[in-house]
């Protein structure tokens, strides 16, 4: 079927493109006689045939059906149901360009939403030690079918559900937690009532955690352990903790050249989650506030402060865009620095506000999202300069990443 007005290709339509580029997402960009087509499992470079999924007056969906001119940097992706399920966008890249279009995507993304040239000042991006088997925890849907209970992720449709026996990028304990996960369903109080089943891993333990319909709830105090140097950080089954262990080392190394802290300095850390920055930083601060919303993170950061024998760290539970000015007034009259690892939906407007009013010495944002990091960048403009932003590749295969921004408030800790 044409297009209505005879120029851009309609539903169904056939077409031969060569693919310019891959944007934010995965999703290679092409153009067919000037219209823009987003196409997934491309690489830039290659000539493909697509067929037409979708229309709006300025671009369209299409799917390939044939690369008629591979790149050299294409690969055979490792999963059997890569294509469909939707939770990878690059298994059919190898490692190394996959990286590269990811560098790019952030340098794209923060200067057309923050409108600033970062030009040398995004490091290379720093890739992981595993791209595969690197996950501590999945989440899977739970469906009752004819065959009983099925497990998986959700495709890429985003409405059906792709089963699995297993995940390329999971560890070797979180398979084998899902090839028994039939049994283990059935284990469970309600297992008919289960609509999510969550499986995390760490320091030798693999512990479930179901999603119940309403009102059934599943409640559980068991703790995993992760372990940097001499310390160890606890965490529960609903707390927020880094998905790719093998990460953890280079994003601290990352963070702890930022924040370059000084005598007499004391850390913000806004979103601490379990403690991980405030703990692992505790002993290069004169002292440490950490604020988290979330009851159990809260109480295995109190537990962590306590295990870990730190007498300067202290932790404030809230919502950070209210209870952020009485934690800073408890660093009142000394010199800080603030980190901040927010959500994917990155800072709330009032949180800025405060922020470039307080004029820190410097803010160390850790982001899962550029977009709306560079929204919130360009924000805090206002009293603060970028100073370095350092992609990192947080979850390999994925269209995620981690990025983590230097800003300056002009501050000098006392002695600089």
């Amino acid at each position: 079927m044409a297009g209505i007005d005879g120029s851009s290709p309609g539903v169904g339509d056939e077409v031969n493109v060569t693919v310019d580029s891959v944007a934010f997402g995965g999703e290679g960009v092409a153009r067919h006689d000037n219209y823009v087509l987003f196409v997934p499992d491309v690489i830039p470079g290659e000539k493909a045939r697509v067929r037409i999924t979708a229309t709006k007056r300025t671009y369209g969906k299409a799917i390939p059906l044939d690369i008629l001119e591979p790149s050299p940097d294409r690969t055979a992706p490792r999963c059997k149901v890569y294509g469909t399920c939707g939770g990878c966008q690059y298994q059919h890249v190898k490692y190394r360009r996959s990286l590269e279009l990811k560098e790019q995507q952030v340098r794209e993304v923060v200067e057309r939403i923050a409108r600033i040239s970062i030009g040398e000042v995004c490091a290379p991006i720093r890739p992981s030690p595993k791209a595969w088997a690197y996950r501590n925890v999945i989440s899977l849907k739970v469906r009752v079918g004819d065959n009983g209970r099925d497990a998986g992720y959700v495709a890429r449709d985003n409405k059906t559900l792709v089963p699995i026996s297993a995940c390329p990028l999971a560890m070797e304990a979180i398979n084998e937690a899902v090839a028994g996960i039939g049994s283990s369903l059935g284990g469970f109080e309600y297992p008919d009532k289960i609509t999510d089943i969550t499986i995390k891993h760490g320091d030798g333990q693999t512990l479930l955690y179901p999603r119940y319909m309403k009102p059934y709830r599943f409640r559980s105090a068991e703790r995993l352990v992760y372990r940097h140097g001499d310390l160890a950080f606890r965490y529960g089954l609903r707390s927020f903790f880094q998905v790719n262990p093998s990460m953890i080392p280079g994003l601290m190394e990352v963070v702890g050249e930022a924040l370059a802290p000084s005598h007499g300095e004391s850390l913000l850390d806004l979103y601490a989650g379990v403690g991980l920055f405030s703990l692992a930083w505790a002993r290069s601060f004169e002292k440490v506030v950490g604020v988290e919303v979330a009851r159990e993170a809260v109480d295995c950061f109190r537990e962590n402060i306590a295990e870990n024998g730190l007498s300067n760290v202290r932790v404030v539970r809230g919502p950070v865009e209210q209870v952020l000015g009485r934690a800073y007034q408890k660093l009142k009259g000394r010199t800080v620095s603030v980190l901040a690892d927010p959500p994917r939906e990155g800072m709330r407007k009032d949180v800025i506000r405060f922020l470039n009013a307080a004029r820190v010495r410097r803010i160390i944002y850790v982001s899962c999202d550029p977009a709306t990091l560079a929204r919130d960048i360009k924000a805090l403009g206002a009293s603060y300069s970028i100073r370095k932003i350092t992609p990192l590749d947080m979850f390999p295969q994925t269209r995620h990443l981690e990025t983590v921004a230097v800003l300056d408030g002009g501050r000098e800790p006392p002695g600089a």
